[in-house]
């Protein structure tokens, strides 16, 4: 694995205003895409997944308040003009969004929505951009992509769909893509194409994928690495291998053992105890302490920082001090 960094968050945190007064949604997030990665970011809904992505995309309203650091090549995409980032987002920096029927243009057909992104970013010919077009619907796997450019949204199946926006997101080569819940309400056999998919362009292309997803089955299938976030913080990072083999936050756990096994017979699903904080309810101590199974003083007083723990990252008491030991009472648990 090249180990170069292509995207990198520092100390990112997002907030919105209420009342006069700014709630964070996104706290102190730090993140490391390397070249030719995919790195899946996981948490419950409402976590903040989807406005960090935005916020990389450098398309959140202005009403919101982002603070920290996005380098892209050592750029820091937060200090860019707008100008800028319109060269740099959608070229070098691409989207896919949550929902392809929404996404596309429903007036516009297919083709047309294609060769615009390529000509806005490429300068090419009208001639050069169908061509590109025709070869990234083939790229991803749809068949007769020439009739398909005469056709309008509403007339493909939503796996089409959503390989149209895959296209549009491919279609100048870029270096990043980012792709927010690219399976949410495909059926099993096309979230499976999708996602394979995803890792032969990652694999073909060379591209660095931060994959946004609540499902651990998705991580598990083409993900490197993972972020776990929480409550706008992310509370574990680590690889596929060392987080689904030993897991050292609470939330972690708790979602790994959330996911059902069909080779285990069980009266009853396993599910984490309580609900997930409202924004800016949270005023000290750490953001899971009201759910964890293993809470003490110290977590109600103050929040743990992001600490390097073998081969992972973790964010909790437990492990800043006495992490041997508490690990392994966990284990026994």
């Amino acid at each position: 694995m090249n180990r170069e960094k292509v995207l990198e968050v520092r100390n990112l945190s997002v907030g919105f205003t209420r009342e006069k007064t700014v709630i964070d949604v996104v706290k102190s997030v730090d993140l490391t895409l390397n070249k030719g990665e995919i790195l899946g970011v996981v948490g419950e809904s409402g976590c903040g997944k989807s406005v960090t992505s935005m916020a990389l995309m450098g398309l959140l309203p202005n009403t919101s308040s982002v603070r920290g650091e996005i380098l892209y090549k050592q750029k820091d995409l937060l200090k860019e003009r707008e100008s800028s980032l319109r060269k740099i987002r959608g070229n070098e920096l691409a989207m896919i969004f949550q929902e392809p029927m929404t996404s596309l243009n429903p007036l516009l057909k297919i083709g047309e929505q294609l060769m615009e992104a390529c000509r806005i970013h490429t300068k090419c010919s009208k001639k050069e951009a169908r061509e590109q077009a025709v070869k990234m619907l083939g790229l991803v796997g749809m068949p007769r992509p020439e009739s398909l450019l005469g056709e309008y949204p509403h007339q493909l199946s939503g796996g089409m769909r959503q390989r149209v926006m895959i296209a549009m997101a491919m279609i100048c080569n870029p270096e990043v893509l980012i792709a927010d819940e690219p399976t949410t309400a495909l059926d099993v056999t096309i979230q499976s194409q999708i996602l394979a998919l995803m890792k032969d362009l990652n694999k073909k292309l060379n591209t660095s994928i931060l994959l946004i997803t609540h499902d651990l089955g998705v991580v598990a299938q083409i993900c490197d690495r993972i972020a776990v976030m929480y409550a706008g913080q992310v509370v574990e990072t680590g690889s596929v291998e060392a987080i689904f083999a030993n897991a050292k936050h609470p939330y972690t756990r708790g979602l790994l053992q959330s996911v059902p096994d069909i080779r285990v017979k069980k009266e009853r699903l396993f599910s984490i105890k309580g609900q997930v904080p409202k924004p800016g309810s949270i005023r000290q101590g750490c953001s899971y302490a009201n759910r964890c199974e293993f809470v003490q003083p110290l977590c109600i007083e103050s929040g743990p920082g992001l600490k390097v723990y073998g081969e992972q990252q973790v964010r909790c008491w437990l492990y800043e001090e006495e992490g041997a030991l508490v690990e392994s009472a966990i284990a026994r648990d």
